[in-house]
């Protein structure tokens, strides 16, 4: 059986109320009554409901009788039967946890709910005893929902169990601590890095770039005295080979996975060892040739 709290219930409730009727009436019961009967008649009874006053003294169950309650759900304002779509009974446990359980409806609004003291229901046993009713009607029309406090109901105590017990409820075991508040934790977040002010900046980049305007200045005073000359095909088949190298391994750091890229690195990195042998070799033959050392 489903738990549930009277607040969950009675925010459901009022989330309903909230919706606007259109000019119809709200629920209500009409013929309502408990019975309670038993094998011999001894203690029958039979208590008529009249809404909204609940029963003044309490319905003591035995493990011999059997409670029945009956009603007719109408609308108020036709005196229509009316067909709900919700139609519970709220079992309020003051010392432990609610229990709600259907009603048996009919399609003309009659509707009907026992107990039978000798097998009460499983999720009424694990309760202590001691239970108020209320009633919990609702309609997915414009009617209004119905919330009915109908009384106390005590059940035999021979048919309760003990209620399961929580884990805060169960006794400390050997060398476990007992629970106790923690200290609140408080986190220090890294605080925003400045930004670098923009003489700063342009004195780092400056500094960062002076090597090359100075490898730029010694390179005009000797370039009038260098020999330019044209390298072999071999050799710059050997550079288009480092180049596709270096650009292999940038896709595979944007895109590619490790076994998309050895299937492409090895092959070219034989073929850029290949051509950097003849590139080597043709640089050697030019250079014998011009009278070079061996």
């Amino acid at each position: 059986m489903r738990l549930v709290t009277p607040a969950t219930l009675l925010t459901v409730l009022s989330g309903l109320l909230a919706v606007p009727s259109v000019l119809a009436g709200e629920l209500g019961i009409k013929q309502g009554k408990i019975s309670i009967t038993s094998p011999n008649g001894l203690n029958d009874a039979t208590y008529p409901l009249k809404e909204p006053t609940p029963l003044s003294f309490p319905i003591t169950l035995t493990d011999d009788s059997t409670l029945k309650l009956s009603f007719s759900v109408v609308d108020t304002s036709s005196g229509e039967g009316v067909f709900p779509q919700q139609a519970h009974l709220l079992f309020h446990d003051p010392k432990g946890d609610d229990v709600t359980l259907p009603i048996a409806l009919k399609s003309n609004g009659k509707a009907s709910f026992t107990i039978n003291g000798a097998k009460i229901p499983t999720s009424l046993a694990q309760t202590h005893g001691t239970l108020h009713l209320t009633l919990l009607l609702s309609s997915l029309s414009a009617h209004d929902p119905l919330l009915y406090p109908l009384g106390t109901l005590i059940l035999p105590p021979t048919s309760l169990r003990l209620p399961p017990r929580k884990r805060h409820d169960l006794p400390p075991r050997a060398g476990e601590p007992a629970f106790k508040p923690e200290q609140e934790l408080f986190h220090t977040f890294r605080q925003d890095e400045k930004t670098v002010g923009f003489v700063k900046s342009a004195l780092g980049t400056g500094l960062v770039l002076s090597p090359w305007a100075v490898l730029a200045a010694l390179f005009g005073k000797v370039s009038g005295e260098l020999d330019f000359k044209s390298p072999p095909l071999s050799s710059w088949l050997f550079l288009s080979s480092l180049a596709a190298l270096e650009a292999l391994i940038l896709t595979y750091w944007v895109a590619l996975k490790l076994y998309h890229l050895l299937a492409v690195l090895i092959p070219l990195s034989l073929a850029s060892a290949y051509a950097g042998k003849i590139a080597l070799g043709s640089l050697r033959e030019k250079r014998l040739k011009a009278g070079g050392a061996p």
